[in-house]
């Protein structure tokens, strides 16, 4: 009974863990990435004069709903944007 459990444990690990990893590797390596979600890893952009604090109150507020932040809000000067990598297990939607 305890391995059977163990087991689901670990499936269940490995499934939280996969898009995290994908989130960390793929929003902070490119430079011309444009908004995705992955399950509940999504990178998140603003753009204009107001982007840092935008995307610092939205960070903030996902934070507090239970969210975590793989990626901290960081300029992309190539695309002119902040962006944000974030796990939110309430988001577990799948898109492209």
């Amino acid at each position: 009974m305890q391995e059977k459990s163990a087991r689901r444990t670990a499936a269940l690990m490995g499934l939280l863990i996969a898009p995290v990893v994908l989130g960390a590797t793929i929003g902070a390596g490119t430079a011309n990435a444009q908004p995705w979600q992955v399950g509940p890893v999504y990178r998140a952009e603003f753009t204009g004069d107001a982007g840092e604090t935008l995307c610092g109150e939205a960070a903030r507020l996902e934070q507090s709903s239970g969210a975590i932040t793989i990626v901290p809000c960081t300029f992309d000067p190539a695309a002119n944007v902040w962006y944000r990598v974030v796990f939110n297990p309430r988001a577990w939607d799948f898109q492209s």
